[in-house]
């Protein structure tokens, strides 16, 4: 069987051919847009509302657990993450590749998928004891336990998730995961109550995530049984494992700074890092689950119907940063009336970690973005040496800053580690593969950064004579949204539906008029 030059079999759904009238491929862009644009709407909309509601829910469960029931939970999700990373061999990606024909691979990938899930989490909970011990925190061994359910469950599940993704059915993930947050949230609640906030974290998230996927599970049209195809499985595996081995070493860039804070400090300053490290990385929050869900089908799509990969990026781009700026440029600004206004006085420590890390969160979200695209193009090998070598720096880079200015320390070590390794790796492997220059690339996110960088300066001086964390909050929040507001209206007045613009008294239709005018086409974007 012939083999394409990222290693899969020739599955590949016919293309539609360059001799195509035109207007045939104007139909197939706009119907492609339609579908990530419907797919987005639905994805950050979603995201942004369980992100809202699991926040809430912190704000509550953080005033019943303590710093260091967090903290060994924290390390207990780090073993989980690190296995859920190559849970399913990376094949389910395969499925999400709108280029490839899924009734032809799917049977395999369920196979894998279940298979190595299955015997990493049975890995996991026979030696939940002794991986405590080198984390250095024995009472992290029940979660992890514990935990090793939710290893499990990543098999079954993996294949539907991809086919919910590869058709842009975000609608129906929104409702697996919003049906979920209730089931979860009363089992952390009751089970914190009762006094074992580690174990509370994790059975929660067990029971989420087995909501959740089973009822992705009953959403999808076709569901695919075990089967297995010689044929299909050496390209596929060897199309999965260096993507899974890239996201073994992501996960282990993530989180490789627990340990280290769990075995030179305490269990209580794993908590409050925790705490600052999930607050920096709401950007990736709201924006991780649309690149992970849109930009592979969509970038793939691209390729397939032939079409300008370096304006698809230059678009992403610039969308990515018109979100993540801002929220980072809040976060820096008030991180300590942040996290003493939502989760109370006792997780003040986190605060000055959160303002580094804000930084952080901006630089990794491009770096997730730049991922997909890269993967959409079969390169998975390019992910994995970008964070092996991303890996090796980090460790001595986190040792020196531990040692000179503790969490802090920490969270300078992993922006020094992703702006010199991480990201210009990115930049270089993007730039081959889409044939967008680097300066093109950082051109399409100039405005938002500039822009986002006033309007955090606007913030801090209009609340500098205010005391109270929550008035301070929302007036620095209203003042830097009507800055950065006005100073991106070019790129935000193309993005309102026209039926809104067409709301506007007069004179303020006229102003729109002139920044949509001012705006990049679509062809330029």
């Amino acid at each position: 069987m012939s083999l394409d030059q990222d290693g899969l079999p020739s599955l590949r759904r016919a293309a539609e051919s360059t001799d195509e009238p035109t207007a045939n491929s104007r139909q197939l862009a706009a119907a492609l847009a339609s579908d990530v644009k419907k797919g987005s709407l639905w994805t950050g909309a979603s995201t942004l509302l369980l992100r809202l509601s699991n926040i809430a829910l912190m704000a509550v469960v953080a005033r019943i657990v303590a710093p260091d029931e967090l903290g060994v939970f924290a390390l207990a999700v780090t073993v989980q993450a690190v296995l859920l990373s190559v849970a399913e061999l990376g094949v389910a990606s395969a499925i999400a590749r709108t280029d490839l024909d899924v009734d032809a691979i799917a049977p395999t990938v369920v196979s894998i998928s279940v298979i190595t899930s299955l015997f990493l989490a049975g890995l996991m909970a026979l030696f939940a004891g002794d991986i405590a011990g080198v984390l250095g925190s024995p009472a992290a061994e029940q979660p992890i336990r514990i935990l090793a359910l939710s290893v499990a469950l990543i098999g079954p599940f993996a294949v539907p998730g991809a086919q919910l993704q590869s058709s842009f059915r975000q609608d129906l993930v929104f409702r697996a995961n919003m049906v979920s947050f209730f089931p979860a949230s009363a089992v952390l609640i009751l089970i914190a109550l009762g006094g074992d906030g580690a174990a509370a974290f994790a059975w929660s998230r067990v029971v989420g995530q087995l909501v959740a996927g089973s009822l992705m599970l009953l959403s999808v049209p076709k569901r695919y049984s075990f089967g297995l195809n010689k044929a299909y499985l050496g390209p596929l595996i060897g199309f999965g494992v260096p993507l899974a081995l890239a996201n073994l070493l992501s996960q282990a860039l993530l989180n490789v700074d627990y340990v280290f804070v769990g075995r030179l400090m305490s269990t209580a300053d794993v908590g409050l890092y925790m705490l600052a490290f999930n607050v920096c990385m709401w950007s990736t929050a709201v924006i991780g689950s649309i690149l992970n869900g849109i930009v592979l089908p969509a970038f793939s799509s691209v390729q397939r119907d032939g079409g300008d990969m370096r304006t698809a990026l230059s678009s992403a781009v610039r969308t990515v940063a018109f979100i993540a700026c801002p929220i980072a440029a809040f976060t820096c600004t008030f991180a300590t009336p942040l996290v003493t206004a939502i989760y109370g006085s006792q997780w003040v420590d986190a605060g000055p970690v959160l303002r580094v890390l804000s930084f952080y969160g901006v630089v990794f979200v491009l770096g997730l973005l730049f991922a997909n695209v890269i993967i959409s193009t079969g390169r998975t090998w390019v992910l994995f040496s970008v964070q092996f070598v991303a890996l090796v720096s980090l460790i001595p880079a986190l040792t020196v800053g531990i040692h000179f200015a503790g969490l802090v320390g920490i969270g300078i070590a992993h922006i020094a580690v992703i702006s010199v390794v991480t990201l210009p790796a990115y930049l270089w492997a993007v730039s081959r593969t889409t044939g967008a220059r680097i300066g093109f690339i950082l051109l399409a996110m100039g405005r938002p950064a500039i822009a986002s960088i006033a309007a955090g300066i606007i913030a801090a001086l209009v609340t500098w004579p205010l005391s109270i964390d929550l008035v301070k909050l929302c007036v620095g929040g209203v003042a830097g949204a009507v800055v950065y507001a006005f100073l991106t209206r070019h790129m935000l007045v193309p993005m309102l539906p026209e039926s809104w613009r067409e709301r506007f008294p007069g004179s303020a239709r006229c102003m729109l008029g002139r920044a949509d005018a001012g705006a990049p086409t679509r062809r330029d974007a």
